[in-house]
């Protein structure tokens, strides 16, 4: 009798042990570390000017997307106006480009400090300035005036990819500021 009473209880503490494996556990599993993802869209305006003597003022249009949050993925639009100091005329000169932005957000300030780097074609309205393939490359900071609005000024360089196109009025150096508005 004996042994069929401790035969019993081994089989019911096994079967209780058997079943508590099977329960929920109490503490979380550890889970991967993953890389958050922003998906922040921003458009914006800017105006500024060139370094070179030759040019007036400039102007221009970005859109981008925050791809991460230490980098962005832009696209911009600029124009300057060159004036031609022996006629008077102007002479816009537009430039398309698509710019890599890595980027870092300062602690504890709303800034952002990105360097920038890209390619893009230039075209003239003149018929007598040849539309060139251009690389630029330049620095920035951001600053978030309010939420989803940003003032933004970048320096870019600005010139000719190909050696026989580059001349010492190809290059501009460009410094802007500008609006930024986040999606």
């Amino acid at each position: 009798m004996q042994k069929t009473i401790i035969t019993a209880l081994v089989l019911l503490a096994s079967t209780a042990v058997a079943s508590a494996t099977d329960l929920p556990s109490k503490t979380k599993a550890p889970s991967l570390p993953t890389l958050a993802q922003s998906t922040d869209f921003y458009a914006g305006v800017n105006a500024g000017g060139n370094f070179n003597d030759a040019r007036v003022y400039s102007g221009g249009a970005v859109a981008g997307w925050n791809v991460l949050p230490f980098l962005a993925v832009e696209g911009t639009y600029d124009f300057s106006v060159p004036q031609n100091k022996i006629k008077g005329d102007y002479n816009y000169q537009n430039t398309v480009a698509v710019n890599a932005v890595p980027q870092y957000k300062v602690p504890v300030l709303p800034v952002t400090v990105y360097a920038l780097g890209g390619a893009g074609y230039r075209w003239n309205t003149a018929a007598t300035v040849a539309d060139i393939s251009v690389y630029n490359f330049g620095a920035g900071a951001k600053y978030e005036l309010a939420k989803g609005i940003e003032i933004d000024g970048r320096y870019r360089r600005i010139d000719a990819i190909e050696s026989k196109n580059r001349t010492s009025t190809s290059a501009e150096d460009r410094a802007t500021i500008g609006v930024n508005t986040k999606f």
